[in-house]
């Protein structure tokens, strides 16, 4: 799922059509398998992938919505100027609106697939789709797709979940762009302001911002256990615990 793209942007294509078709294809089977698991109500689908947003915002350039200047990154303060001028770059080889072709050119291997997982996932049960900006470029890529393709799907039951720290990013714009994609849009209002943990706090320092699902699974923990902020923190700091044991090794504390 996490495959990297065999071509810089410079060049034609990162991926070939038929590996693009062939991710989908598979998400789709995929999603279908987990969503006919026993007593499945909703599925959590989180994504690690380098350079992510950066093929958010050309997915979602390709696609025709305005995402510049208003996607994310790991960065303290949002590196647009640098993004754009990759997916300038990426965006003169495309002459297809086909969300194939768009990924073809200028997305990423994780796209197609969770597209393909939601889609089939939310004829049976919820999804959320548990990342910022680079998930919100996934529900873009599975409007025009199902659009395209004359595919079911049920948008009722599809949430992109995130964290404080993308929602309020000052630098960025995930509100906006939710808004402009009309994606439904949660954020979970943990913070690490009192954690025993200087890694934990470099979220509140702009350095980190989400994690693989971070947010999803805060989310999905809220509303499973009525967890509060201090039961979340308590829980995440118990497995950091847990790591160094198994590590035998301790990380600094506060």
């Amino acid at each position: 799922m996490t495959e990297q793209s065999n071509c810089h942007y410079s060049c034609r294509a990162t991926l070939s059509r038929e590996m693009v078709q062939h991710l989908f294809q598979t998400g789709l089977a995929w999603g279908k398998r987990l969503a006919c698991e026993q007593d499945r109500h909703y599925l959590v689908i989180g994504e690690c992938v380098v350079g992510g947003t950066t093929t958010a915002l050309a997915t979602l350039s390709g696609l025709g919505y305005d995402a510049k200047d208003k996607v994310n990154s790991s960065h303290p303060t949002c590196n647009h100027q640098q993004k754009w001028q990759v997916v300038s770059q990426g965006l003169q080889h495309l002459d297809s609106a086909h969300p194939v072709d768009i990924i073809a050119a200028v997305g990423d291997p994780m796209q197609p697939v969770v597209a393909g997982m939601a889609i089939a996932a939310s004829r049976a049960c919820g999804v959320l789709l548990a990342g910022g900006t680079q998930m919100l470029a996934v529900y873009g890529l599975i409007k025009a797709w199902t659009k395209q393709e004359s595919l079911d799907w049920n948008p009722n039951q599809i949430v992109v979940g995130t964290t404080r720290w993308v929602a309020d990013d000052p630098t960025g714009d995930t509100v906006g762009l939710a808004k402009t994609l009309d994606a439904p849009l949660l954020a979970t209002q943990l913070h690490f302001h009192d954690a025993r943990y200087p890694q934990l706090q470099a979220y509140e320092q702009g350095f980190v911002k989400e994690g693989v699902a971070a947010g999803g699974c805060a989310i999905a923990a809220a509303l499973y256990q009525n967890w509060t902020q201090e039961q979340l923190l308590a829980a995440i700091e118990g497995l950091i615990d847990d790591y160094q044991q198994c590590l035998g090794m301790r990380f600094d504390e506060q």
